[in-house]
């Protein structure tokens, strides 16, 4: 099949036999910044073809013009010059990655229930790691995020430190990357580390999920359910975890109470410390989220955050956890999925695209064909035809007669 028969088919076809106009994408919009090079080119042209006329405007003698110019073609130097900027932009085009087609399969994935709840207090300004605590967790659960939404688990978030916020479990993964974006722990109001309100508001997540999908609070994850009044219905429930990501000591709420709870349910708790248990100065920071220097106590001494590891440790123990230290040389939440990787995951499905049909060579092809036929055009023409003795002076010899 021709290319332009293939290009047909692409846009005018069927759902049945090929692609529809709406179907139609580009794999690597981002190099639609490389279109300035066409106009850059553009711009090139017209400033060589106005340098041109001024270097032919000084020379000044119409006789010497006519002879300098009777070999060149206009014409034909415009129409190289158009070649070669249609070329450069079916190349980018081609770059774009034009894909067609494809079909929407509805394929199962196994996924668990999770809910980041994420120490946002101002001691996660610390700068012990670079450039502090909270950017560098930040990029951290972006990753995690990417590698729990290709899993296809169910993430929720609580963000905390005197108090806690949360968002509830979902499969979007952007939308939660969004909602951790907004939080700051410059802004995060009242000070403090609220650990048992935070472990509070996650269990309250995971537990709504289950009255959502399972029939009630109390059902154990792992085991099958039955729907009320479908017998005979299996639904999976997936293994329940709490990551726990914390660089202090609980000051509000009582966390190991609610360990028991969890533990009751079913649910893990994977603590994360982060920082040192030998402990860092607590910044202070004004109305505006800018740094006044260090706190401290009523003697004039630096407040100080101390990891309470032990608290952590117990967490994990009474829920069947394991709890993890990171710091500035090893920080990250690649052990954790490690450690979750085993734990039982319940099937759902997800709409996922499988192919689509690559169409790069509609433009790359075009464009080879353009850039050698700007190759093959010159911009000189043939000068017209004169008599081989036109250059000597005199009369033209007559021919003798014959008498």
């Amino acid at each position: 099949m021709s290319v332009i028969a293939q290009i047909f088919v692409a846009l005018w076809a069927d759902d049945e036999t090929g692609a529809n106009l709406a179907e139609l994408v580009f794999a690597k919009f981002g190099y639609a910044w490389l279109g300035l090079l066409v106009l850059l080119a553009i711009a090139a042209y017209l400033w060589a073809a106005r340098q041109r006329a001024r270097a032919v405007e000084r020379l000044g003698n119409p006789a010497l013009l006519a002879r300098l110019l009777a070999t060149v073609d206009p014409g034909k130097r415009l129409i190289r010059a158009l070649l070669a900027v249609l070329a450069l932009a079916a190349t980018i085009l081609g770059m774009m990655r034009l894909q067609y087609g494809g079909k929407a399969k509805v394929t199962p994935t196994r996924g668990l229930d999770i809910v980041l709840a994420v120490d946002y207090s101002k001691s996660m300004l610390a700068q012990d790691v670079y450039p502090s605590r909270s950017e560098r967790l930040e990029a951290e659960l972006t990753r995690f995020l990417d590698e729990s939404g290709r899993r296809g688990d169910r993430v929720g978030v609580v963000v905390f430190a005197g108090e806690a916020r949360a968002f509830p479990l979902t499969s979007d993964m952007g939308v939660l990357s969004l909602f951790l974006s907004h939080a700051d722990p410059r802004y995060e109001n009242p000070g403090g580390t609220a650990i048992g309100k935070a472990l509070d508001k996650s269990i309250e997540l995971l537990v709504a999920v289950r009255r959502d999908g399972a029939g009630g609070p109390d059902d154990a994850p792992g085991e099958p359910e039955l729907l009320p009044g479908d017998e005979g219905e299996v639904i999976e429930q997936a293994d329940q975890i709490i990551i726990l990501l914390t660089d202090g000591e609980d000051t509000i709420g009582r966390p190991l109470e609610l360990a028991q709870r969890a533990a009751q349910l079913g649910i893990r708790i994977y603590p994360v410390g982060i920082g040192s248990t030998s402990g860092e100065p607590v910044l202070r920071y004004d109305e505006n989220g800018e740094s006044t220097g260090y706190a401290t106590d009523a003697d004039g001494k630096p407040q100080m955050t101390r990891l309470d590891a032990e608290t952590l440790e117990a967490l994990a123990k009474a829920t069947k956890g394991e709890y993890v230290h990171v710091d500035a040389e090893r920080f990250g939440l690649d052990e954790v999925r490690g450690l979750v990787e085993g734990l039982a995951a319940a099937q759902r499905e997800h709409s996922i695209e499988i192919h689509r049909e690559e169409g790069f060579l509609f433009f790359l092809i075009p464009a080879v064909l353009l850039l050698s036929g700007a190759l093959a055009i010159g911009d000189r023409r043939r000068p017209p035809a004169q008599r081989r003795d036109a250059h000597v002076k005199g009369p033209r010899p007559q021919p003798e007669v014959q008498s």
